[in-house]
């Protein structure tokens, strides 16, 4: 494809916070892919982005990519926050000025989300402004003036627990987009015999996985994919299920519907539930239908529950929204980056802890935690250059270095937050 694409945030990522403060949508992993890498795996290009100006040198983002210009061919505009892109396939040979916008009365922004369009060159820098200032609706009604709309209800993230809700689905739909160089079916890996494999048409594993018997991998009810990971004796794999590069499986269940990103560790049992990477979960516990995202460390015994008692409906504390009634039976925990949980803790289903706290000493924990808080019978504000030497600690065990530009976002998103912790 010629066309550049080039990603753009919408009001919509507020709705995502706290798990949006440290990256786009764009960024949050839900099926075996984030939106940017299904984008470059099914269209084979780095989309190009215009990221919150404090998230741009982290993500390496020009504010104004003026260089997309100067190449003079069609822009792909794509919102940061869309799941399925299949509706992009015949946007991609579609008119200049046509615009793919959501009509579904429950997104986010009010009159309808732009969801993509495909763009002259003048006509997207004539937008760029408020692209810039994450003004999807002006957007919106500027492109109306000149181009043909399209409406239709793609799946996108309005709320957290969109990410639980779609992750299972779209595992099976990311399969085409893997690549077959580095995956095999696994009755052709070379341990195969070892295994115990239900379904194994629909097991996918990489050259370097190491899977040590006994192990048993389930997928009657969904795929499996296995990347260079390590699953340790007596796990136990229900698809659909994602493992990334890097993870280890520590003679877990691994239940339906659960995505484990990259350089994770994984014990005890975890379903449907979706963790970004460079994230422990090595202990017993549960944690069920929840997010966990990057350099986040689980106590032992530290365990979420996704079903209230009485079988209603969960209801999440949003930014800007109040307790919003998610309508889901099921739903456990969303933990923002660098979030640290000492052990025994215990999480209602709905809870939401904010970037860099770190809980402890506490059975049951609020249901709301801000950002950058510690403690647990006594919650006070973490300061921030103490969470920052914990997170470097934490990060030189996994050979990474936290950089300059990480080190400002987390000072940027203490001090964005913190009229949050005011009522402490």
């Amino acid at each position: 494809m010629d066309d550049t694409i080039l990603l753009f945030e919408d009001e919509g990522y507020r709705s995502l916070l706290p798990l949006t403060y440290t990256r786009t949508a764009a960024d949050i992993r839900c099926g075996i892919f984030t939106l940017r890498e299904r984008l470059q795996a099914r269209f084979g290009q780095q989309p190009a982005m215009m990221p919150r100006e404090y998230l741009a040198d982290v993500l390496g983002a020009g504010r104004w990519p003026l260089r997309l210009l100067s190449r003079n061919v069609p822009i792909l505009l794509v919102n940061s926050r869309l799941l399925d892109i299949t509706c992009l396939e015949s946007l991609t040979s579609a008119p200049l000025g046509t615009i793919i916008v959501s009509d579904d009365n429950n997104t986010v922004a009010g009159g309808g989300t732009l969801v993509a369009a495909r763009l002259s060159p003048a006509l997207a820098s004539a937008v760029f402004a408020d692209l810039l200032q994450q003004q999807g609706q002006r957007v919106l009604n500027e492109l109306q003036r000149f181009g043909q709309t399209v409406a239709i209800r793609p799946r996108m993230l309005n709320f957290p627990w969109d990410i639980v809700e779609a992750n299972a689905e779209l595992i099976a739909s990311d399969l085409p987009l893997l690549d077959p160089t580095t995956f095999i079916p696994a009755q052709h890996h070379p341990n195969a015999s070892m295994w115990h494999m239900q379904a194994p048409e629909r097991i996918f594993v990489h050259p370097n996985a190491q899977i040590e018997s006994p192990v048993a991998l389930d997928a009657r009810e969904g795929p499996i994919v296995i990347g260079a990971a390590r699953i340790e004796p007596f796990s136990l794999i229900q698809g659909p299920v994602a493992i990334h590069d890097g993870a280890l499986i520590s003679g877990a269940r691994v239940r339906a519907g659960t995505t484990i990103g990259p350089v994770c560790r994984i014990g005890g049992e975890i379903e449907a539930t979706v963790v970004q990477a460079y994230s422990n979960k090595h202990h017993d516990g549960f944690f069920g239908h929840s997010y966990l995202g990057e350099w986040v460390n689980i106590g032992a015994m530290t365990t979420t529950s996704d079903l209230k008692n009485t079988y209603g409906s969960i209801k999440v504390t949003v930014a800007g929204y109040g307790q919003v009634d998610s309508g889901r039976l099921k739903l456990g925990c969303f933990l923002a980056d660098h979030v640290k949980l000492g052990i025994g803790v215990h999480l209602n289903g709905g809870s939401v802890v904010g970037t860099g706290a770190n809980i402890f000493g506490v059975h049951f924990a609020p249901k709301t935690i801000p950002p950058f808080t510690w403690g647990g019978e006594r919650f006070r504000e973490y300061q921030i250059e103490r969470m920052i030497a914990v997170a470097r600690k934490v990060m030189s065990r996994r050979k990474v270095t936290l950089s300059d530009a990480q080190a400002d976002l987390l000072r940027h998103t203490f001090q964005m937050t913190r009229s949050e912790r005011d009522s402490m």
